[in-house]
């Protein structure tokens, strides 16, 4: 699977189970654990998919997507995660920094799909007075076209959201160039790599900056081992 096939197919995917979050059906498939286990399966790599997809739901754990509450785009984040650390892989990079990359890549994109996932949910109240006005009219076909409508906004913009990311994560091929002697254990990483994710999500600014600290010194630690 050439790299542009493997953007095009995790951003229909990630695309297609942002919907499940709220717009239809959720039935859990937009969560970390599970996006992430799809897309490296799509990928051919399994265990990279369920190590990235299984950190992150484990940072998001306690959000749910309940009521008007924010919450992270996770289907957004598994795929972008997974995603970077296959491209990374792909391109020479150790297989801890890649994993490193995709984690912190799924953060990103889960976070920027937060703020996205608000602005659709402004769009939607449009969406919603004009299925509102078509029912008083009798208008079920209206009413279906404004549903659709929503569904849709909502799977493009997350495909949308996943493709840039993947696309941008490109350039960090150039990580390749840097060896390390020894090959790092994945487990190494998923504990800074974690806080990271905490501390750019965190809501507390003194959380943030012990976790923020603390994945650096993690980081530096793996490194000079």
């Amino acid at each position: 699977m050439s790299e542009i096939q493997m953007i095009v197919i995790l951003s229909l995917l990630g695309g297609a189970l942002s919907v499940d979050a709220t717009a239809a059906l959720q039935v859990m498939l937009s969560q970390p654990l599970v996006a992430g286990s799809i897309a490296g399966a799509i990928v051919g790599e399994p265990v990279l998919g369920l190590v990235v997809g299984s950190t992150l739901q484990l940072v998001w754990i306690g959000v749910l997507p309940v009521g008007a509450a924010p919450f992270p785009d996770g289907a957004v984040a598994g795929s972008v995660g997974v995603g970077v650390a296959a491209v990374l892989a792909g391109s020479g990079v150790s297989e801890g920094l890649a994993v490193a990359a995709g984690m912190m890549s799924g953060l990103i994109g889960g976070a920027v799909g937060q703020r996205v996932t608000s602005r659709v949910r402004r769009l939607n109240l449009r969406y919603s007075a004009v299925a509102e006005s078509r029912a008083e009219q009798g208008d079920a076909r209206g009413v279906r076209a404004a549903v659709a409508l929503g569904l849709v906004t909502r799977f493009v913009t997350a495909s949308l959201l996943v493709a840039a990311v993947l696309s941008a994560s490109l350039l960090l091929r150039f990580l390749g160039s840097f060896t390390v002697e020894g090959v790092f254990p994945t487990a190494l990483w998923a504990a800074p790599v974690a806080a990271a994710t905490i501390a750019v999500g965190g809501r507390d600014r003194r959380e943030s900056w012990f976790l923020a600290a603390g994945f650096a010194a993690g980081l530096v630690l793996v490194v000079l081992l």
